[in-house]
């Protein structure tokens, strides 16, 4: 409104600036009165918006948070950090024997099909007998919400095979900080690494300053490449959890290995007779170099004792002085 009656005004000074055929006392007295109206409608519109915005009703603030635990209001907090979780899972199976390998097959299937983008085979391993007892053990890293329903599946495919799962665990490992420095870190070599180029190509001077710029420049990118290695390695951490499932069967009462300690007693008992009898000879042996030593020894002794009538080894105590009372 104020540009408008601005506008109003100035255009009333140029009509009255280009009316020359008027006289000057009737051009100024129009434009008195031209100015006078314009004025006073201008002051009459200020009073309006003045009593307007009088009677207008201030605009509520908005009400400040509470505190749901406390009751009072809380103060306002800043934009909630991005955290950088890394989940690893463990879980123990008991299942049977008989059954263990083709659950186990099953599960390392199940990644493989499931591509390299949502699951990776770290590794496995399985060994023992399905008739007495197996063991073995899978780990693979997947994308958190196959990963979530690969475990439901495995739950699922335990109690159908008659097993059922012994332990489940869940670790997290927060790099929130680690990867915040590191992208830090990142930034800096970066731009250090530019400035060097643009020094390298901006400023040709001896060749043992441009040789040590290229040495510093190698060096930097060499850190770059590192610090990039380790940002990809926790990141992938991050992108993908990591489960390791432990299998073990159930025990048997009987099972082929029970009697097996008997079989291998029989199947050795000549092997362990000859070892027996190994052993004696050992011990002969062994004691033979003794007796060559230790015979001449006894023989020259005796022989010296006959010698001096066994005086050497019977001395008799001497007689007690006689009594002069």
């Amino acid at each position: 409104m104020r540009r408008f009656v601005a506008g109003l005004i100035l255009a009333s000074a140029l009509a009255a600036c280009g009316q020359d055929s008027a006289g000057p006392s009737g051009g100024e007295a129009a434009n008195q009165a031209a100015y006078g109206g314009v004025a006073d409608m201008a002051q009459g519109r200020a009073e309006m918006e003045v009593a307007t915005e009088e009677a207008a009703p201030a605009p509520a603030a908005a009400p400040a948070p509470v505190d749901p635990a406390t009751g009072q209001p809380s103060q306002p907090t800043g934009p909630t950090p991005v955290l950088h979780l890394a989940y690893s899972y463990a879980m123990g199976l008991e299942i049977p024997s008989d059954r263990l390998s083709g659950v186990m097959d099953a599960h390392i299937q199940a990644c493989t099909a499931a591509g390299p983008r949502l699951c990776q085979l770290i590794g496995s391993n399985k060994s023992g007998d399905p008739e007495s007892f197996m063991q073995g053990y899978v780990s693979i890293r997947g994308e958190p919400n196959w990963l979530a329903t690969f475990r439901n599946g495995v739950s699922a495919q335990v109690d159908e095979a008659g097993g059922r799962v012994q332990s489940s665990t869940t670790n997290t490992e927060d790099l929130t900080r680690a990867i915040v420095d590191t992208e830090a870190r990142l930034r800096a070599q970066t731009a250090l690494r530019d400035r060097l180029q643009e020094l390298l190509r901006s400023r040709p001077g001896r060749l043992s300053d441009l040789l040590e710029v290229e040495r510093e420049l190698a060096r930097v990118q060499g850190e770059i490449d590192a610090v990039q290695s380790n940002l990809a390695v926790m990141r992938t951490r991050v992108s993908m959890s990591e489960l390791t499932i432990n299998y073990q069967s159930a025990p048997r009462p009987v099972g082929s290995d029970t009697f097996e300690p008997l079989r291998n007693a029989f199947a050795n008992f000549l092997g362990i007779v000859v070892a027996g009898f190994a052993a004696i000879i050992t011990i002969i042996a062994g004691l033979i170099p003794f007796a060559i030593v230790i015979v001449p020894i006894v023989w020259l002794a005796l022989r010296w004792r006959r010698r001096r009538g066994g005086r050497f080894f019977n001395r008799t105590p001497p007689a007690p002085p006689p009594d002069t009372n």
